[in-house]
């Protein structure tokens, strides 16, 4: 399970909310503040040992059970995740820089045919195609005479572009 999988999850609960701050995830009841969590997962550790909890003095009535069910469950699969797979996935756009660095073009579609693979390029970074890793290998493995060409074109996207 992704981390902010995890976090849509229990974020979605009625009285449960968690954050991720510096590598850790706190989990606390959504009317105390940050400071009072009664849970605490280290997400670069994997198994029971990344949790430390606190049941007894930040956690009270108005936590709703079936959250607290739903929280532990998602807690399971979190830390039965490998570390590195948590964490999401790069991604990439392929950008065509001719000899001007002042017009790259960016491909917008991949067309593959029976016997062809077409580019569609556009001028508008927003029209971009954002690709994972895996997508590129499988063009890769596809046209093996292309891969020195995309992996001259990925230009990895930060952030929340």
């Amino acid at each position: 399970m992704k981390i902010k999988e995890a976090l849509n999850f229990i974020n979605a609960t009625t009285t449960v909310r968690a954050k991720v701050d510096d590598g850790v995830m706190y989990i606390n009841e959504k009317l105390n503040s940050d400071d009072d969590w009664f849970m605490r997962i280290s997400l670069c550790q994997s198994g029971w040992s990344a949790i430390t909890a606190d049941f007894d003095t930040c956690l009270d009535d108005d936590v709703d059970v079936m959250d607290l069910a739903r929280v532990m469950d998602v807690v399971q699969r979190l830390i039965c995740t490998p570390v590195n797979k948590r964490f999401l996935e790069k991604t990439y756009r392929l950008v065509v820089k001719r000899e001007t660095s002042f017009h790259p073009k960016y491909v917008s579609n991949i067309i593959t045919g029976f016997d062809e693979l077409v580019f569609d390029l556009s001028k508008d970074e927003k029209e971009a195609r954002i690709f994972v890793e895996e997508e590129l290998n499988q063009i890769k493995e596809r046209e093996p005479s292309l891969a020195p060409a995309i992996d001259a074109m990925k230009e990895e996207v930060k952030g929340d572009e």
